[in-house]
């Protein structure tokens, strides 16, 4: 599996209520974070997309961008299945918006253990993280039957189709920010960022 094989999305289509704005545009240094995102992305995808389902205008000077196929902010795998569907590669790799140092080496992992799989997600010793995840467009027709019968859980969902879990050793690169004050907090301890 090729980069060229695999379009990286940002997910930035939530409501943000504990954050009081869209997440993905909470500016540190000067800079929003789905950009820090984006960086860290862009060498191990062919092409980045952005799932927001607000401020698209914003997100699209420099991205491609889609909404959910639902408007009702239904959570992470509607904006995977809207992802999955605009995709022109086989396989998707999502990472949210407000996990500014997600691993570096996320994508290459993936692959290396996505071999007979449809799906892999990242957890560390303490705890799933199926945001970050690498999933195969083969799974459309199963999840879109899945949102379909109303369910939203991400983790129910990767269950049931058997998802790989991936490993990795450094928890506080899944640190998500979800509030100013963590943002706040992130921003101290990260005094190198660019």
């Amino acid at each position: 599996m090729s980069m060229d094989n695999i379009t990286g999305v940002i997910l930035a289509g939530g409501r943000s209520s504990r954050m009081g704005q869209d997440k993905g545009l909470v500016e540190v240094k000067g800079k929003p974070l789905f950009e820090y995102i984006a960086e860290r992305l862009r060498p191990h995808v062919g092409e980045i997309l952005i799932s927001c389902n607000q401020n698209a205008d914003r997100y699209g000077r420099e991205f491609q961008t889609f909404q959910d196929i639902t408007a009702d902010f239904s959570g992470p795998l509607a904006g995977m299945l809207a992802a999955l569907t605009v995709s022109k590669t086989e396989w998707v790799l999502f990472v949210p918006c407000d996990v500014p140092a997600f691993p570096a080496n996320l994508a290459e992992t993936f692959q290396e253990n996505a071999a007979d799989q449809k799906a892999v997600y990242a957890r560390d010793p303490e705890r799933e993280h199926p945001t970050l995840c690498l999933l195969n467009r083969d799974l459309i027709p199963e999840l879109k039957s899945y949102l379909e019968k109303g369910e939203r859980k991400l983790m129910i969902f990767f269950h049931q189709i058997g998802a790989k879990a991936v490993l990795f050793n450094d928890s506080a690169a899944f640190c998500n920010l979800n509030t100013p004050e963590e943002v706040a907090l992130w921003e101290i301890n990260n005094l190198d960022l660019s």
